[in-house]
């Protein structure tokens, strides 16, 4: 008991019995007799970390009491979490080889031979697998308070379809979460690692029984999957595998759980009523548009040399760059999203205009970037990296933008140049500039506003078609002819935003009304 109530760093337990509960549980309702003697309570630990290298060390009701009081744990189902993947891996690459094997593609020896070879590689990629999902909870924690709804309403889903017993998972009920709603408290960390793993079990049943493992596309996951010696000299092997389907459904739902977080499908599933199949085939298309592993793998070398919350800021950064991207593919393309053809038109042009950026975006949005990436490199960030984080919530027009101009054949940077020289001059970066800066009161105002932001984004779009189809020569001269020729709707706007500006704070049914008057301008015009 002495060396569980140690002020140390990291308790690590390694071995077989329940060693701490939970201050109202009995030691008979833990059912580990054998150590009653040596067992605590969760409030006497004094280490900041608990690792869990054995099953079920605490009991769930202790981690969470700990985890309540600060400390820091996951579960021990996410802790051991690495010998499932290993076994997972294991037995996919037997299947793998004794194919390949009884082809006549390779003997016994050299099998065993290239399993040796494959040994640190496999140990790298059960870790990395491990990492993400710790990476995954941790931003999840980061948020926990704002996610409490959303985290409720997936508990709910997962009830009624009988996979989840809150009360066996000792997740809330709904008078303990109300209660933590009124306290701005979320889940903890042991919750979230529980909603972690069904929100996976669940979305990689969904996707099994879908088409979307056969997307060809996926292919490319499907052989990440493997150790790189079998990508290398058994490529077809891979694509011909037994268990090929339940390999990429396993691979997408983690992928997109762990960077997305776990009530992400389920939040664009109730919102837009999409299917998860639906929701990854689009999830998937952002990840390559954006170049998003680039950008995770630059954040996660960072690792040890900035602070750790700055990371897991610019992880939530490319998170709120997902969500919105996936939902924009979800509502301008007609399913089912091809992805790899999609991800080819679209990919060119999101990358010419994050190139851009600096040069295209107004006053506002620029100020802002620079504040944002002056406040990362302050914190160890390198400027490249940080230009590039502090760039994401503008960079999500990209799709818009791209959009326009292959619709209509014009160049991505005359559209580009035109819609971000539109929402400056006709002020619209500014209202959306204040939607997001307010704090909503629950979830539903948080929908209004987010509701409000994707409008101002689709009017933009609309007025900048709307300006292209007439004539000049081009931002500004061309706007500038524009607004001459709607010189009425354009200065009830700008009346209007006047009044707001000298309003002071902006509320969000002002802004629903400026929204209106930006639509009003658009109306008639096609949103390309």
């Amino acid at each position: 008991a002495a060396l569980l109530k140690a002020p140390v760093d990291l308790l690590w337990n390694g071995g077989i019995g329940t060693y701490v509960k939970a201050r109202a549980e009995s030691h008979a309702e833990v059912g580990d007799r054998a150590n009653d003697a040596a067992r605590i309570d969760a409030d006497d630990l004094r280490c900041k970390v608990v690792g869990e290298g054995g099953n079920l060390g605490l009991t769930q009701l202790g981690r969470i009491e700990y985890a309540a009081r600060g400390g820091r744990i996951n579960s021990d189902a996410i802790d051991n979490s690495g010998g499932v993947a290993c076994s997972d891996r294991e037995v996919n690459i037997k299947i793998l080889l004794g194919a390949a094997a009884a082809a006549g593609k390779i003997t016994s020896s050299a099998r065993d031979e290239l399993l040796a070879e494959m040994t640190g590689e496999v140990a790298a990629q059960v870790l990395r697998d491990n990492y993400l999902q710790s990476q995954a909870i941790t931003a999840a924690q980061a948020r926990a308070a704002a996610s409490l709804d959303a985290d409720a309403r997936l508990i709910r889903a997962l009830e009624r379809r009988g996979v989840l017993d809150r009360a066996v998972e000792y997740l809330p009920d709904e008078e303990e979460i109300a209660e933590r709603r009124g306290e701005g408290r979320g889940l903890t960390r042991p919750e979230i690692a529980v909603l972690l793993s069904y929100a996976k079990m669940v979305l990689y049943r969904d996707l099994l029984a879908s088409p979307l493992p056969d997307d060809p596309y996926l292919a490319g996951d499907l052989h990440r999957y493997f150790p790189r010696p079998l990508r290398k000299r058994y490529a077809r092997d891979i694509e011909s595998h037994r268990l090929r389907r339940e390999i990429v459904a396993t691979f997408e739902a983690n992928s997109i759980v762990n960077r997305a977080g776990p009530t992400f499908v389920s939040d664009i599933a109730d919102d837009l009523g999409h299917a998860g199949a639906a929701i990854v085939r689009a999830y998937a298309v952002a990840r390559e548009v954006f170049d998003l592993r680039s950008l995770w793998g630059a954040i996660e070398a960072l690792d040890g040399r900035v602070p750790a919350t700055r990371q897991t800021d610019m992880i939530l950064a490319c998170q709120r760059l997902i969500d919105r991207a996936t939902r924009w593919f979800l509502a301008n393309l007609v399913e089912p999203v091809d992805i790899g053809s999609t991800v080819e038109a679209y990919r060119p042009g999101v990358r010419d205009v994050a190139d851009r950026l600096a040069s295209l975006a107004g006053e506002i949005d620029r100020d802002a970037m620079a504040g944002r990436a002056q406040a990362l490199k302050g914190e160890g960030v390198p400027a490249p990296l940080a230009a590039r984080i502090a760039g994401l919530p503008i960079l999500a027009t990209g799709c818009d933008v791209v959009h326009a101009a292959r619709s209509n054949g014009w160049p991505v940077e005359r559209v580009a140049r035109t819609y971000f020289a539109l929402g400056a001059r006709l002020e619209i970066d500014w209202l959306r500039a204040q939607a997001e800066s307010l704090r909503a009161e629950g979830p539903w105002e948080q929908k209004a506003l987010s509701a409000i932001v994707e409008d101002l984004y689709s009017h933009q779009q609309a007025l900048t078609c709307r300006v292209l189809h007439g004539e000049g020569a081009g931002p500004p001269d061309m706007i500038e002819s524009w607004i001459d020729s709607n010189r009425r709707p354009v200065e009830r706007l700008s009346s209007l935003i006047g009044e707001l500006r000298a309003g002071g704070r902006v509320e969000i049914a002002q802004l629903a009304i400026a929204s209106r008057h930006v639509r009003a301008m658009s109306a008639g015009a096609s949103r390309a």
